[in-house]
């Protein structure tokens, strides 16, 4: 009894000082500012500075103002000075909203003068008002007057008309300008209104514990990432001729939400993405028995998914150089063997308006060979395609590409650098000055019973012309149906001097042609399966 009497004693003991501890503490709140942001194609990490001055002992620092997406597990705190940290942890704060930012005071102060501006033009469209009734009383009154001569009553009309005239003048150009103004106030106010709705929200919070021998000046470094922003590539693709490089100039579009702006921020775009998947797929046995009758799934839950390569922190060597970016700013490349990060060596501002805003970030010219590409079967169109070898240098992502060629916006196309063929393909658009069509030859279709078997042949003709001024070399890709079933067989009657891959179905040609030059393709293939079933799409 004795002994749990002493335990609890000690228990309040140590309960109390750790009470007067706390109480004692001296907690200052400090603000801080955003010096580098790194962006990654999903988050990004912010860094920010704070200046402080603590006294001997223990203190708490209360980093305020922040974003409420800040993520503690990835929180960071170095303290530069003759202190050490003993805690740091991150809170939101639900009873202090986001400070008003500069830009809301900007646009606050532009509305009030644009009100001001409105309100004033009102009152001199009161006074011309006035002023057309008094005239126009004074003409009535005129009128009326007798004894009045010619000359008179005519530079009476003269001053009436005349100063009527110059009074509308006045009314409605001050009338015209009162419509721009209130069309830029109304502007001012729905983007004033959005800002405002996020300035309500709550702000983070982190909490930071020191100990001190004296009192010191010191600098607090931490950082910490947020999802609440990232990065999608673009691409701008420019070819002139073929048979010169092709321009790519690598852009990224960053937007971010995290309640504030990131203004003339030293700004990092990395292709790293903190909240991938780092676990390495475990590879499980493999049971198959038979498939129970059941309906058939649909397409869009046998798509599997594409796993991203895990990003992982490895201390390997890298590799850096710069190079002039399209938008007239030097940018530094630093690699790794799992990221890349394109440091921007002029500021940027990125509004938290969760908007794209264009980042330009590296520019290349392309060796690549040039084709003619056409599938008929799918479409009557001719692609020019570029063939990139050793594509894995240039980092790129998959993105949309805009396309424009000798010059001109040609439309939009996608690269895909996630394949593993030797070449990356960029295409760049159609040319409408090659045609193609394919037909079905009847000649050469028919459909005849074979005992118990159906034999079906088809006979496909494929016509192009080249109605360019220059050669060109062409593609042709077509294909001939691949049986899954042991009762249907597929022959190839004539494979037209085509290039036959059996276990894709494929033909391909490839064939030059002059200016003007047509050229005529063609190929014929039967299937044959038991009379008592369907093939479908045949």
């Amino acid at each position: 009894m004795f002994n749990l009497i002493k335990i609890k004693m000690k228990r309040l003991i140590i309960f109390s000082v750790v009470c007067f501890l706390a109480a004692g503490l001296n907690a200052t709140t400090v603000p801080s500012g955003i010096t580098e942001v790194t962006v990654f194609r999903s988050g990004a990490k912010i860094t920010r500075v704070a200046e402080v001055t603590v006294q001997k002992g223990m203190s708490e620092i209360v980093l305020g103002n922040l974003t409420n997406s800040l993520q503690q597990n990835t929180l960071q705190v170095n303290v530069n000075g003759e202190a050490v940290l003993l805690s740091a942890n991150s809170r939101i704060n639900y009873l202090t909203e986001q400070a008003v930012s500069d830009k809301i005071k900007r646009l606050t102060d532009s509305l009030e003068m644009i009100t001001r501006d409105i309100n004033w033009n009102n009152k001199k469209l009161a006074v011309y008002k006035s002023e057309e009734q008094v005239v126009q009383s004074n003409n009535k009154l005129g009128s009326e007057q007798t004894g009045m001569t010619v000359n008179e009553l005519r530079l009476l009309a003269d001053f009436y008309r005349t100063r009527l005239l110059e009074i509308h003048e006045q009314v409605f150009a001050i009338e015209r300008e009162n419509e721009v103004l209130k069309n830029k106030k109304q502007k001012l106010e729905n983007q004033l209104n959005d800002l405002r709705n996020r300035n309500h929200e709550p702000t983070g919070e982190v909490v930071i514990h020191l100990s001190a021998d004296k009192a010191v000046r010191l600098s607090i470094e931490f950082s910490y990432i947020t999802a609440n922003a990232g990065w999608m590539p673009l691409y701008d693709i420019r070819s002139d001729e073929p048979g010169k490089p092709v321009q790519l100039i690598y852009k990224a579009n960053v937007k971010q939400h995290t309640g504030f702006d990131w203004e003339e921020t030293d700004l990092t775009i990395s292709t790293g993405n903190p909240y991938m998947d780092n676990n390495r797929p475990l590879l499980n046995p493999w049971y198959i028995d038979f498939l129970a009758e059941s309906p058939p799934v649909p397409l869009s839950s046998r798509i599997k998914a594409t796993r991203e390569a895990p990003a992982a922190n490895l201390a390997l060597e890298v590799v850096r150089f710069k190079e002039k970016a399209d938008a007239g700013y030097d940018v530094q490349l630093t690699e790794n063997r799992i990221t890349a990060e394109y440091c921007i060596e002029a500021n940027q501002t990125i509004p938290a308006d969760n908007k794209e805003h264009m980042v330009a970030m590296k520019q290349y010219m392309l060796p690549a060979e040039f084709i003619y590409h056409t599938v008929p079967k799918l479409s009557d169109g001719v692609f020019l395609l570029a063939k990139v070898a050793d594509y894995g240098q240039y980092n790129l992502l998959p993105g949309e590409s805009n396309l424009f060629f000798q010059g001109m916006y040609v439309g939009q196309s996608y690269i895909n650098p996630r394949i593993t063929a030797d070449s990356l393909l960029i295409s760049l658009g159609r040319d409408d000055k090659i045609s193609v069509e394919r037909n079905i030859l009847k000649d050469l279709t028919s459909r005849q019973t074979i005992g118990s078997n159906i034999k079906e042949t088809k006979g496909i003709e494929i016509n192009i012309r080249n109605n360019n001024n220059y050669p060109v070399e062409i593609e042709v890709l077509d294909q001939v149906p691949i049986p899954s079933n042991k009762d249907i067989s597929v022959s190839i009657e004539d494979k037209g001097g085509a290039q036959y891959t059996e276990e894709l179905g494929k033909l391909l040609w490839r064939l030059k042609l002059n200016a003007g030059e047509s050229a005529k393709l063609g190929f014929s293939f039967s299937v044959k399966y038991p009379k008592d079933k369907q093939i479908p799409g045949l």
